[in-house]
């Protein structure tokens, strides 16, 4: 079992333990897979509900896992869109994965939540 953080106690307490897989790292950022369904809902509550919230939208990038073959407990997926958060009143990040499915690979965009998300989520459609 990975230890639990602050933070990922704060997202059980509001979310339940269920709405998160929690995956082993080795740069030990706390790493958890989110569904789609929620992934708005999370990302709003980090950036501005949470104590010491997380204001940065650091990075927003797609993996294409159709041909990995090392899945190491992850999650099943075609395609993996990571969310990586910063919070500098903790000094400390956050990375949120959602696994998606062909044909289906479609997320809502969180750009109304962080406008820095506008390009990222271009570049991603575009993968």
């Amino acid at each position: 079992m990975i230890a639990e953080t602050e933070v990922t106690a704060e997202l059980h307490a509001r979310f339940g333990e269920a709405a998160f897989h929690e995956q082993s790292t080795v740069d030990r950022i706390p790493t958890l897979w989110v569904s789609r369904d929620t992934i708005r809902e999370v990302v709003s509550y980090l950036k501005s509900e949470v104590d010491q919230p997380y204001a940065m939208l650091y990075d927003l990038t797609a993996i294409d896992e159709r041909t990995r073959t090392h899945r190491d407990s992850q999650p099943d997926s075609d395609f993996t869109v990571v969310y990586h958060l910063l919070s500098f009143d903790r000094n400390e990040d956050i990375r949120l994965k959602v696994a998606l499915h062909e044909p289906s690979l479609s997320l809502p965009s969180i750009s109304d939540i962080w406008t820095s998300a506008n390009w990222l989520e271009r570049e991603v459609w575009d993968m």
